[in-house]
């Protein structure tokens, strides 16, 4: 497929270190490679390329981002209604954060439409992590994933909970969701 030279590769899934080295390689060589790998957030991804044998200067040289994913429920907009966030809830949160500060916050109480379950359909959260010389810095140093990420959210990157949070705020799904779905 490289001897095609396209622009963009699209490789379904990195799943062992030959599909790695080749999307790594591909990736050294000027073209834009798209591709999943499982992991627990943006910052993990990079050390899960490393545990599949790609070297550190590679994932360092190769990578431009890694965004994370998750899909929470939406809350129903038939049977949505304002809802108060208890101190218990955000205590789950493990955040510092106020009541005050998720005023949107709504719940669905449950209809016809969704089953009475008060969710009706999904909305993703995400997570980038933009690669710069800092961060290529600490994977070239094998950093813990816990050491990348809080070198990114001290730039700014905005953490899959945080993004959650901003969809409660939106009044979008519900801080049971956020817990459910963001628990390490």
């Amino acid at each position: 497929m490289v001897r095609q030279d396209p622009d963009v590769i699209l490789v379904g899934e990195i799943r062992d270190s030959e599909t790695a080295e080749i999307a790594v390689e591909a990736a050294l060589t000027g073209h834009l490679v798209l591709s999943t790998l499982h992991a627990n957030d943006s910052s993990g991804a990079a050390a899960r390329l490393i545990d599949m044998g790609v070297e550190p200067f590679l994932v360092a040289s190769s990578v431009v981002g890694l965004l994370s994913q998750r899909l929470v429920r939406t809350i129903c907009p038939r049977c949505a209604t304002p809802f108060v966030i208890t101190d218990e809830l955000l205590s789950q949160l493990k955040l510092d954060i106020s009541a005050c500060e998720l005023k949107g916050a709504m719940k669905g109480a449950g209809c016809e439409q969704c089953g009475r379950t008060g969710y009706k359909g999904r909305t993703g959260i995400y997570e980038l992590l933009r690669m710069d010389d800092d961060i290529r810095a600490a994977i070239i140093a094998r950093s813990s994933a816990a050491a990348i990420r809080k070198i990114a959210m001290n730039k700014g990157m905005c953490t899959l909970r945080q993004d959650a949070l901003e969809k409660v705020k939106a009044g979008l799904t519900t801080i049971e969701e956020v817990i459910r779905v963001t628990t390490e």
